[in-house]
């Protein structure tokens, strides 16, 4: 998919309400098929933004993610900006609520920040959880000699039953950002690992790796670098 830097480097920004009554202010960047931007709640005391990470999807329409820093999710954002508008919704994975998301295009001229990273600052711990109950995954990668890296990758969906997604360590070669892994002894069970500044997308290559992990269960998604 082409990449759709914006232009001169300006951020994306918006302003309204969720449920109509909780004032927002929200801003991001896209590059290529990744949203990176920041959540401000206006009616809070000390306005701090809240990281956001999300995709976009093949047809056009966001699916957003509100980080803590522990990785913890906090909201879900979906919908298909328009022109001027942004009409969607807000979940929140711990209360299982949905809210009506009704936000205005604002021209705010904020610079978009560096989102790309570097090989050597890549490594450590990355996580992310829909609160207590819900999925979660833990990807760790550690550095190795002659541009070798060793990965895992493990994940669980939510409660009651917990089913498994997991990716036993494995020593890969790594000499840029990104590395693409095919699961031994499979066929089609191929996924894409890329880092960013502060977090680590995974996206399979070939579809879903059906039959090799638990009912449900994924290794695909955004991770939060934590460590």
């Amino acid at each position: 998919m082409a990449s759709v830097k914006n232009q001169n480097g300006k951020e994306i920004s918006w302003k309204g309400f969720v449920n109509g009554k909780t004032p927002v202010f929200i801003h991001y960047q896209i590059d290529g098929d990744i949203i990176v931007g920041e959540i401000t709640y206006l009616n809070t005391k000390n306005k701090l933004p809240i990281t956001l990470i999300g995709t976009l999807e093949a047809d056009h329409s966001y699916r957003i993610l509100e980080f803590e820093k522990s990785g913890n999710i906090t909201g879900v954002i979906t919908g298909k900006p328009t022109e001027g508008n942004f009409k969607g919704s807000w979940f929140s994975p711990k209360t299982r609520k949905e809210l009506v998301l009704d936000l205005v295009k604002k021209d705010t001229a904020l610079v978009s920040k560096e989102i790309e990273t570097k090989r050597e600052d890549l490594f450590g711990r990355y996580h992310y959880q829909y609160s207590e109950a819900g999925y979660q995954g833990d990807l760790e990668i550690k550095k190795l000699p002659d541009s070798k890296a060793v990965f895992g990758i493990t994940s669980v969906t939510g409660d009651p039953g917990r089913n498994i997604a997991q990716i036993d360590d494995d020593t890969i070669s790594l000499t840029t950002t990104n590395f693409t892994y095919k699961l031994p002894d499979t066929d089609d069970c191929e996924f894409k690992v890329k880092f960013y500044k502060g977090f680590a997308v995974v996206q399979y290559t070939q579809g879903v790796c059906s039959g090799q992990f638990g009912m449900n269960a994924t290794i695909e998604g955004i991770y939060l670098k934590t460590k």
